[in-house]
């Protein structure tokens, strides 16, 4: 009998071909059988079963008055030898993601921009299509970069990214801006389709800005002030959704992303104008590298560019 050194030495140097031989042995109880359907020789397959012989301290296969059988031991390893070969396939199988099975949960940093524009067109998609996918959503903020490092986050939404050598970018779209104000404020009669506002249009109103996160600090956003003027900056924020709120009731205006200013106009009476057509910025999906064949992230990817494309 080995002892445990032993057995741990003889595993070491156990390989596939050896574990396949076993299989193919104990469903055909054929040294020969075995050798020719694995295209090596009768001595070759001898020396294998030797090995196993010694490894499980079993002869395995015996001489009878009848023929060759398998020993009680070797039955009872049918099982054990299908399910090792298995998990070895499992290991170095592609793998597979199923959307309408299963249960994953995202972990993404995004400002409330991002969900409104990119989560949320998705949730209608994936209610049919992926109904048990989960999303956990957190702000984004300098530390989101350190956490898309470090896997505390799966992805993040950002605009006007420097690339980095261990991010994956993805951009999903390009963006516009557009004013948005009350009703019966003094620019609804020169809104006009054709005509986009300014800086120079919006300088008299008091100006509610909108505050990004950058890799390591928050930064205004600053698009509607002429060169210089910071005057009429009255309210910096840093959410996008409740711009709409902080202009309903004042001559005050806000400058909004316009996608975001469409999906507001269909739940407020609030007027918007496009904004001057050269402020504008790319919106982008970003990974860390080491998530490059991870199924799930790959399959969210596909699906933000793909719902994200008809907006």
């Amino acid at each position: 009998m080995m002892d445990m050194r032993e057995m741990n030495d003889g595993l070491t140097s156990l390989d596939m071909r050896t574990l396949r031989f076993l299989q193919l042995l104990l469903r055909t109880s054929s040294v020969t059988g075995t050798a020719m359907h694995l295209g090596i020789s009768q001595p070759a397959a001898s020396r294998i079963l030797a090995r196993v012989r010694d490894l499980i301290g079993d002869p395995v296969l015996i001489r009878t008055q009848s023929g060759y059988q398998l020993t009680d031991h070797a039955l009872s390893l049918n099982e054990p030898v299908d399910a090792a070969l298995s998990a070895i396939a499992d290991v170095f199988r592609p793998s597979a993601f199923d959307p309408a099975q299963s249960s994953h949960c995202y972990r993404i940093a995004s400002t409330d921009y991002g969900v409104a524009a990119v989560l949320g067109p998705m949730m209608d998609v994936f209610a049919i299509t992926a109904p048990n996918l989960r999303f956990e959503v957190s702000p984004l903020v300098p530390q989101s970069f350190g956490d898309l490092e470090n896997g505390a986050i799966d992805l993040l939404l950002y605009a006007d990214l420097d690339a980095r050598n261990d991010l994956l970018i993805q951009k999903l779209f390009d963006e516009t801006y557009e004013v948005l104000f009350r009703q019966g404020h003094p620019l609804e009669e020169h809104a006009a389709p054709q005509r986009a506002f300014t800086p120079q249009d919006v300088a008299p109103y008091r100006l509610i800005e909108f505050s990004f996160p950058g890799t390591t600090s928050l930064k205004p956003d600053t698009i509607m002030r002429e060169d210089g003027n910071a005057s009429n900056a009255v309210f910096q924020q840093p959410f996008f959704t409740t711009l709409p709120f902080l202009v309903g009731q004042t001559d005050a205006v806000a400058a909004v992303p316009k996608r975001l200013a469409k999906q507001v106009q269909k739940l407020t009476s609030l007027c918007s104008a496009p904004f001057q057509s050269s402020y504008g910025f790319s919106y982008y999906l970003v990974r860390h590298e080491r998530s490059r064949y991870n199924p799930a992230v790959n399959w969210l990817k596909v699906r933000a560019l793909e719902i994200t494309k008809f907006d």
